[in-house]
């Protein structure tokens, strides 16, 4: 498990400096609108939060005397849906396409599932006794 949280921190690293690479450079020169980088930025931030929690997780994973199975797999897809779901409403928009319009109601599905696998992970560590 600590190796899967370190390369999934590290792929969402990876993900987010190119993703703003992308917007600084590639969104500015499509004239996209400020209120859509903001957007766009948001889920790059996103992305840069939940690998710097991986990244913590793994680095103390053995004081985690239980399953973290769920609480990845919920944060993982969180993550991925709702950033992902943002970056796709944000090209469709600058695009002039509606083809991702359906996605706008599947963004906060994303952060409920990250909520979820963190707020687990909180109680499940409460509950430890040492």
């Amino acid at each position: 498990m600590t190796r899967k949280l370190i390369i999934t921190g590290l792929v969402f690293f990876v993900l987010g400096i190119l993703l703003g690479a992308f917007g600084a450079h590639g969104l500015k020169s499509m004239n996209a609108p400020s209120d859509q980088l903001m957007s766009f930025e948001t889920g790059i931030r996103y992305l840069y939060y939940n690998g710097i929690g991986m990244l913590a997780i793994a680095g103390v994973r053995e004081k985690m005397d239980f399953s973290l199975n769920f609480n990845y797999r919920m944060i993982l897809w969180g993550t991925i849906i709702f950033s992902f779901s943002i970056f796709l409403l944000v090209l469709g928009n600058v695009m002039d396409d509606d083809l991702f319009s359906f996605l706008g109601p599947i963004t906060p599905i994303g952060g409920i599932l990250m909520i979820v696998g963190w707020f687990g992970l909180l109680v499940k560590y409460i509950r430890i006794r040492f």
